[in-house]
């Protein structure tokens, strides 16, 4: 059985997934580079600003809260420009790329749990799904008893008369 809701969802947490990867390779890149052209500046401060917004959609369209343990935010908000990056200190280098690592993992354990609920409704059949939905209804169950009441009926009527 296929659930559309559930496949909006694994695909919107897949998508924010390669932004925040994306995130981080040009992080990586800035901690290696001297100089940065206004474009990549300003691409870099474009992906932080759609990470932030998706993310926020992400986490209401999931149904979660942030709780302390995430550091999604943190590590947006603690990076302000790729040149900044060149100012941080090596501790606080060492945090961010912690923070990040921590929400990459979080991410992923979300997906796994969303791809684990799409692999047992996968071997929900919708016909039997359907029957289940259909039988559970007093007023259909009792015109199925009626019908099957009738039938036995005739047949005891025309062949045993």
């Amino acid at each position: 059985m296929i659930d559309k809701n559930l496949e909006a969802k694994i695909k919107l947490l897949n998508d924010f997934v390669v932004l925040w990867a994306s995130f981080y390779e040009l992080y990586k890149r800035a901690t290696n580079q001297a100089t940065f052209t206004e474009e990549e500046e300003k691409n870099f401060l474009e992906l932080k600003s759609s990470l932030a917004r998706k993310y926020q959609g992400l986490m209401d369209a999931l149904g979660i809260k942030p709780t302390a343990e995430d550091r999604t935010f943190d590590v947006i908000s603690q990076v302000m420009s790729l040149k900044s990056i060149l100012m941080l200190s090596p501790l606080q280098m060492e945090k961010i790329e912690n923070d990040w690592h921590s929400s990459y993992i979080t991410l992923n354990k979300i997906m796994g749990s969303l791809e684990n609920r799409k692999n047992e409704l996968a071997k929900i059949s919708a016909f039997n799904t359907f029957c289940r939905r259909v039988f559970a209804n007093p007023f259909v169950a009792l015109i199925f008893i009626i019908l099957f009441i009738s039938v036995i009926f005739y047949l005891v009527k025309n062949f045993f008369s």
